[in-house]
Formats: C-alpha cells, structure tokens, sequence
C-alpha cells in the first residue's frame, strides 16, 4: 500500500499532539519538521521524554555507560542537565513543548544492559510492565490526542518500550502514528528489518512533506551537539558539519518522499 500525503487540516485534525521520545534527541531526527509544521499552523506539540529521569545516585554507573559519557563529554553529573539544555534548545526551534517521564535510559537500568548486544537486543524480560508504566504516567484523560511513537528501527531497546507502549495505546483505542527511527533508519535495509520482525500489525500510512521545515529540522538536529559525532560520524559514517548532515538525512527524506522532502508514518493494522 502506498502512502498519501496529508494535507495540513488533516495533520492538524485532532485537538493534541503527543510525541513519545525514547530519549533526549528523537523527534528532532525522526519526525522534527512533522513537529514544526503542526507548530506552525497553530498547535502545540507536546513531546514526553520517556527516558531521561536521572541516573539513580545511590547506585554505580555501569562501565558501559561510563564510556558513554566520555563520548559524550559529559560526566555523570552533567549528563541529563547538558541533555535537558539541548533539549530545550531543541523546543524553541522546533516549537514543541517537553515534559519528563520518570524513566531512566537503558544504560542507568541496572546491569541489564552492559554493551550493545544487549542494548539492541530483545528487552529484559523483568521489564515487561514498562508499556503500561509510561502510559500510566502520561495521566491520560480523554481520546482526543494523536500519539507518535517510534517503529524502534535499529531495535534500540529503549524504542522498543515505546512502541509497545503506541501499540497498547492503539489498542486502547487511540489514533497513532509510527514514526521512522532516525539516524537508524539510514542504514541500508534497517528498516526493513524492522517492520518485517513486527509483521502484519503495522501499515505504512502517510507521508508529511516537510519540505518548509527543513531547515528547522536541521537547526533542530544540531542543538544536540553532545550527539552529533556519535550520530553522524560513529553511526552514519559522514560528519557533523551542517550540510553533511542535511545531505545525508535529505537523501532519506527524498526517498521516502518520492523526491519530496517527507517524513513517513505507520498506523497499527
């Protein structure tokens, strides 16, 4: 089935957009210029950072993400200020609104995930509540917002809490849109894997042209500069200057958007 472009009263139809973010920098790379666009034309879209609650302090970091912190150049009591602070740097572009989960990154769970085999693995089996935790938290009081939620392209398991938490929430009855896990998505045949591990109860959807809000995208991605090299450099194997990275995310956008620059969304089956 091919995907329709909606047009900005369909996009704005409901009365709430709601995000849900794995983490600090996901809507900004996946679905910022859907974000801004929804912005611009009136609405405020709110975007419920899942896990970025503070490291536990009475327990010690992992040594997994004791190196991630190096790379990130930050140290442990910086991390989620500096992510925060990136965070809403992020907002003021973009136009949205964040509000904090109380949820922790994978790499602060515990020693459940010590490396990336684990981190993009299935999720602890201990964690299976986490779905209806999240929705709990977000106090849910009417069916009138749409939710984005991630595919969990790249099987981050992080991203898969999320998706699991939209499908509940489709499932509840609620409108939701599965948006494509960027930088994941750029690697060649990721998100095919992806959508043929989950099968049948997903559909792609529509197509939001974002090609207006491109540059707010862009301006979007890069208040994340303590990810920026591990992104564009570690994973997508181009660079961190501006144009490398515009031209690495346009190729996709222009490829899921038949020479437009789109962002695609799934609906559950």
């Amino acid at each position: 089935m091919t995907p329709e472009s909606v047009s900005q009263e369909q996009l704005l139809s409901p009365s709430r957009h709601i995000f849900l973010s794995p983490h600090y920098d996901d809507i900004a790379l996946s679905c910022g210029g859907t974000a801004a666009r929804i912005a611009e034309g009136g609405a405020n879209p709110e975007v419920a950072l899942i896990f970025g609650d503070h490291p536990d302090p009475s327990q010690p970091l992992t040594e997994f993400a004791e190196t991630l912190h190096r790379q990130w150049g930050l140290d442990a009591a910086q991390v989620i200020a500096g992510r925060r602070a990136e965070e809403a740097a992020a907002s003021a572009v973009l136009g949205t609104t964040a509000r904090f989960l109380p949820f922790r990154d994978a790499i602060y769970r515990g020693t459940r995930y010590l490396g990336d085999d684990q981190l993009f693995a299935a999720p602890a089996a201990d964690e299976s509540n986490l779905p209806s935790s999240i929705i709990e938290s977000l106090r849910l009081s009417d069916q009138t917002a749409r939710f984005y939620a991630p595919l969990a392209v790249g099987f981050h398991v992080d991203h898969q809490h999320a998706f699991l938490t939209g499908m509940e929430l489709a499932r509840r009855g609620h409108e939701v849109w599965f948006y494509e896990d960027l930088p994941y998505g750029l690697v060649e045949g990721a998100r095919d894997r992806r959508t043929s591990a989950i099968g049948e109860s997903i559909r792609s959807a529509v197509l939001v042209d974002i090609s207006d809000q491109w540059g707010k995208k862009i301006d979007a991605i890069l208040a994340y500069p303590s990810q920026l090299s591990t992104i564009f450099v570690d994973y997508v194997n181009v660079g961190t200057h501006r144009e490398q990275i515009s031209e690495a995310m346009a190729a996709y956008a222009r490829t899921v958007g038949n020479g437009t620059l789109c962002e695609r969304f799934w609906m559950a089956s």
